[in-house]
């Protein structure tokens, strides 16, 4: 069951919680209200602290170049691949492949511009709607590909019940709990190969998320269960 996870500020009005009900409803999610103090911004997931020793490995999807490559390298290996609207749209039999090879997906927003709740949720809405059809279920990891996007926009992710997801600056200099983004076909079997000799697996963003046995609350921060 996914949890939508709501900043509470000092006053909350009725009309807000109900409003938060309605999206959760809409999109099949339980709703957690947390408090939270007004000081405290938001931040996008880029590592959790796990007990599995393990790290995440991810691809963001623009085009069907280098897919099946991506397959077939990562073929004894657990990835994640965040698609953007393009891939989605004009390859969704690329993209059911991609999970009935056992690799998580979520959803890659192309927008470069900040927006409110409402569009967000909005866009949202349809991406995912469009992906359960495509793969039989709902995703809740969300990646921004542009690199201005504001607290604002990450606390509308949280507030809709969704995970957002970025990674960490460098690739070269990992540790346990990383979620790692693998920007070409060169590196990322070098990357896999540093894994495995750095004593570490590799795990889904989902599985290092949530399997792990730790929560993730509305500013990002991980604590054990």
């Amino acid at each position: 069951m996914r949890c939508i996870i709501l900043r509470k500020r000092r006053i909350v009005t009725l009309f807000n919680i109900i409003i938060a009900v309605i999206v959760a409803v809409s999109l099949g999610i339980t709703v957690i209200a947390v408090e939270r103090s007004d000081s405290q911004g938001f931040a996008p997931i880029r590592r959790v602290d796990s007990e599995n020793e393990a790290v995440a490995l991810t691809v963001n999807v623009y085009e069907n170049d280098d897919i099946d490559d991506y397959i077939h390298v990562f073929k004894n290996e657990k990835a994640t691949f965040f698609i953007s609207e393009y891939f989605q749209e004009t390859y969704p039999e690329k993209v059911k492949e991609i999970d009935e090879n056992g690799y998580s997906i979520g959803i890659l927003l192309d927008s470069k511009e900040s927006c409110s709740k409402n569009e967000l949720y909005d866009i949202l809405s349809v991406r995912i709607e469009r992906m359960a059809r495509i793969i039989g279920r709902n995703v809740d990891l969300v990646r921004f590909n542009a690199e201005n996007c504001d607290s604002s926009m990450i606390k509308n992710i949280y507030a809709l019940g969704l995970f957002p997801i970025q990674w960490k600056d460098s690739a070269d200099d990992f540790s346990n709990g990383d979620i790692l983004l693998i920007t070409d076909l060169s590196s990322s079997e070098m990357l896999m190969k540093k894994t495995a000799a750095e004593g570490l697996t590799t795990a889904t963003v989902n599985e290092i998320i949530i399997k792990s046995g730790f929560k993730v609350d509305c500013n990002g921060t991980q604590s054990s269960e």
